[in-house]
């Protein structure tokens, strides 16, 4: 039976597959980010990468300490885009594929950074808004190249944690899947060249094509020490900020 592998629908997770390169014992499908967990725990047979907070709801799921996606700079999934004039900012809109990172993170992004207790809202996809403060996920950014003036959450996120920003990570309710999963992509990654995937960015044009190509070195497939650490104070934050009771025990393999 063929290992399932599901990803969230964005540049970043087909730049995570080419670099795998993976073969036919696989099979990739993609899936909103935000149904990745509940998805793998329905199957035994599946892993994926999931938002890191989900490990909040779903603390039983093993995850890999060697692989993910993590930022370092510039490079994000998701940008803000502030409404003009302003004095303050009160309301905070989400939009495209909204996860817990987002959700959880921009209260506490906001409350640390600027000393603001923001409300977010979770837009429904069809809906469009115009001068407001709107946090947009996914590739939305890149195709109408809206992150050429927004802000970079992942940027933000750096700055607070003092760490990378590990966006997503490797799970699976199955800790041996784990374990192979590592023994046969860890290395790989390692001495991944970039340059081999300049093809998957085709769908933009070039300007962004250009700006991610540049940039690939602050995206990270293997895991160092710093990103460990960088998971590790993530996963902290909801709970140092009372929006969870119990810390979280991160099973990783």
């Amino acid at each position: 039976m063929k290992t399932k592998i599901l990803l969230p629908s964005n540049i970043y997770s087909r730049l995570f597959i080419s670099a795998l390169e993976l073969d036919k014992e696989y099979n990739v499908e993609f899936h909103p980010a935000a149904l990745i967990a509940r998805n793998i725990l329905a199957d035994n047979n599946t892993l994926g990468l999931i938002p890191s907070l989900d490990l909040i709801t779903h603390k039983e799921l093993f995850i890999s300490s060697q692989i993910g996606v993590s930022f370092n700079a510039l490079l994000s999934n998701a940008y803000i885009h502030f409404k003009k004039g302003q004095q303050t900012i009160e309301n905070l809109y989400l939009k495209g594929d909204i996860t817990s990172n987002e959700i959880i993170l921009s209260k506490i992004l906001f409350k640390e950074l600027y000393n603001v207790d923001i409300v977010p809202t979770i837009l429904k996809e069809e809906s469009e808004l115009s001068d407001e403060n709107i946090l947009i996920a996914g590739d939305e950014n890149l195709e109408r190249e809206l992150f050429f003036n927004g802000l970079s959450f992942a940027e933000e996120m750096i700055e607070l944690l003092e760490a990378p920003y590990v966006n997503f990570l490797v799970a699976s309710s199955s800790e041996n899947m784990i374990k192979e999963f590592n023994q046969k992509f860890a290395e790989k990654l390692k001495s991944y060249n970039a340059n081999n995937s300049y093809e998957v960015l085709n769908k933009f044009n070039n300007g962004v094509k250009e700006f991610i190509s540049v940039n690939l070195q602050h995206i990270v497939f293997d895991f160092e020490e710093q990103d460990i650490e960088g998971i590790k104070s993530l996963i902290q934050l909801p709970y140092l900020h009372g929006i969870v009771k119990d810390m979280v025990d991160i099973k990783f393999i």
